[in-house]
């Protein structure tokens, strides 16, 4: 299953919320994109991983993408 994870630096531990999420399951998940957003306002990432895993990512950090839906 593949997701977007995309947190908002000006949302209070948002971001740690996301960094956490994939430190957690770094070792279950099959591929880590480089962060894929600006940084300066917005951190992002592409994830894949199974089903059980992936279906774990909070709707607060998770967006739509073409990566996603593909």
């Amino acid at each position: 299953m593949k997701a977007t994870i995309c947190a908002l630096i000006d949302n209070p531990g948002e971001v740690e919320l996301a960094e956490s999420w994939i430190e957690e399951n770094r070792e279950s998940l099959t591929f880590i994109s480089d962060m894929n957003a600006c940084g300066c306002c917005v951190m992002g990432w592409d994830v894949e991983g199974p089903d059980e895993i992936v279906s774990t990512l909070l709707n607060q950090i998770s967006a739509g993408s073409e990566w996603a839906s593909s």
